[in-house]
């Protein structure tokens, strides 16, 4: 089946609102998924939004108001009662509530889990203690689980019984008298064996987990190498005491792929597109400073070759090739490397094999584009020494890019640093500092020698 997304969605909510037909917005909005509500609800002014999804009952509430990003999710929270909110997250999953109650003040926080009902409060207090960028975290607590000793019949009466409160069941989770994980049971398989066969005769004794104190990256990458569904989290003991599933691992591997984008483009993660622009501009401005920095800082190095370059003018209009050609290569360059580190493809046991591999492409293609450049230098009517000057310079700065671009993310993550913020600032810096000196350095060189 095809699922077709409409564009149409926020303009035909805006003439709705703008007519006063509150009924026809509910009649509207109950016809669409959650997801496409949460992109209606970010294409709207922020004021709009709040009186949409006022209009929403609990139950799509609940399911919309995780389809936007966190700064509008809690505008529309704080603009309900404490009664709503209550009715809301009461609707929800325990780790989708989790992260809701998080984002509330203590207070309020306080009024939703004594709320949302005994039971559901406990768990969700459970969630709360663990950070949200963890396996525990990212965990629910609502799963099928039986006791080794049960049969088939029993656990698929189980699973019966508990699908009234849980979607997504895809594995029952076998443990033994300690609540420790000793199997999982594929729902497939469970339906095919014989109705007293032992449940720990058909399961899988070592299943793939994950401890609630794993980083949710890693999760993301343990699903994408054993083709998971669903993945048992255990503490530090081994008792099962959550799932993770598929569709919570596609919102993880969505964040940290825009979050690395955003940080190689020297941009605040909680950056939106539809945000005011007072909100871009002080979200931008701390990146642009440091950058300033490390623009004056590349100045510098052009302002102590100031007398090479009034004894030969065209040097100032080459000297942007070679720093942005650097610059270009080191981005191609950094984009590999990160991506290899996110992906655990690279590490610091074979980051030798990648620096050896990145600096030779780096010095390949200067020697290409070095000559290229020189050879059209030479046809627009620039000295041959010039030309020659200007393949040397690009050779090494291209060399230097390939260089830098592989060494700084590794030395970040070594250090323990988000290798993706090394992009825009510290390799660019690198390539137009080198480029500059480079350049300008041997331009120095070949006037002394009587070459220019």
């Amino acid at each position: 089946m095809t699922v077709e997304v409409k564009n149409d969605h926020i303009e035909e909510i805006r003439l709705l609102l703008e007519g006063g037909d509150e009924h026809a917005v509910s009649s509207f909005l109950s016809g669409l998924h959650a997801s496409d509500i949460g992109r209606t609800l970010a294409g709207l002014a922020e004021e709009d939004a709040v009186k949409v999804f006022k209009l929403l009952s609990p139950e799509l509430a609940s399911e919309a108001v995780l389809e936007v990003d966190e700064r509008l999710r809690k505008a529309l929270i704080s603009s309900i009662s404490s009664e709503e909110l209550i009715e809301v997250v009461d609707e929800m999953e325990t780790d989708d509530a989790a992260d809701v109650i998080s984002e509330l003040p203590i207070e309020d926080a306080r009024q939703v889990l004594e709320g949302i009902g005994k039971e559901d409060s406990l768990e969700v207090q459970k969630l709360l203690v663990y950070p949200e960028d963890t396996a525990g975290g990212k965990m629910q607590a609502e799963l099928v689980s039986v006791r080794e000793d049960s049969t088939v019949q029993q656990t698929i009466e189980e699973v019966r019984r508990k699908s009234k409160d849980i979607e997504n069941i895809s594995n029952v989770f076998v443990v033994d008298g300690s609540g420790r994980l000793a199997g999982t049971v594929a729902l497939d398989k469970l339906i095919l064996a014989g109705p007293d066969v032992p449940i720990k005769e058909i399961a899988e004794r070592e299943p793939v987990k994950v401890r609630t104190d794993v980083d949710q990256e890693e999760v993301a990458k343990i699903f994408q190498k054993y083709d998971l569904l669903t993945l048992p989290v255990v503490d530090h003991d081994g008792r099962l005491v959550g799932r993770i599933t598929v569709d919570d691992v596609v919102d993880v591997i969505e964040e940290e792929i825009f979050e690395d984008f955003y940080k190689m483009a020297g941009l605040n993660v909680e950056e939106r597109v539809l945000d005011p622009p007072s909100r871009s501009i002080w979200l931008r401005f701390p990146w642009l400073f440091v950058n300033l920095g490390t623009a004056f800082l590349a100045a510098s190095v052009v302002k102590v070759f100031q007398g090479t370059i009034e004894k030969l003018v065209v040097l100032a209009v080459l000297m942007p090739i070679v720093a942005g050609m650097g610059g270009n290569a080191a981005t191609q360059a950094i984009t590999v490397v990160v991506r290899g580190l996110a992906l655990g493809e690279l590490s610091l046991k074979n980051a030798r094999r990648v620096l050896a591999k990145e600096s030779l492409v780096g010095l390949a293609n200067g020697l290409m584009t070095g000559g290229i450049a020189a050879g059209i230098a030479y046809i627009v009517g620039i000295k041959p020494a010039v030309g020659l000057l200007l393949f040397i310079a690009m050779t090494a700065n291209l060399l230097i890019a390939g260089l830098s671009g592989a060494l700084i993310p590794l030395v970040l993550k070594w250090m323990k640093v988000d290798p993706a913020i090394s992009s825009s600032i510290f390799v660019t810096t690198c390539t137009d500092i080198g480029g500059f000196f480079t350049f300008l350095g041997l331009a120095t060189v070949f006037m002394k020698a009587g070459i220019l």
